[in-house]
């Protein structure tokens, strides 16, 4: 079963195209490995208790990623 958060990124992720996982197994097996892994980070068997985690987690999800598209535009490598 989904917690609110595994929820609410179910119905928008994707336009809505994973709505219908109902679990971590499905998430795991649709296919989108962005997808499972947001799954993952908002699950209650990970930690992710509440709204303030389930934002702290993506924020740094998102920190993430935006670090990884600013190594690619600086030419791939990252500042050392």
């Amino acid at each position: 079963m989904l917690n609110p958060f595994q929820r609410a990124c179910t119905d928008v992720y994707g336009d809505g195209d994973f709505a219908h996982v109902q679990d971590l197994e499905q998430a795991r097996e649709a296919g989108d490995t962005l997808f499972a892994f947001l799954m993952i980070e908002l699950a209650s068997s990970e930690g992710c208790d509440g709204g303030e985690e389930a934002l702290r987690r993506l924020d740094m999800a998102v920190a993430d990623i935006q670090a990884v598209a600013a190594a690619i535009q600086r030419g791939g490598t990252a500042a050392r």
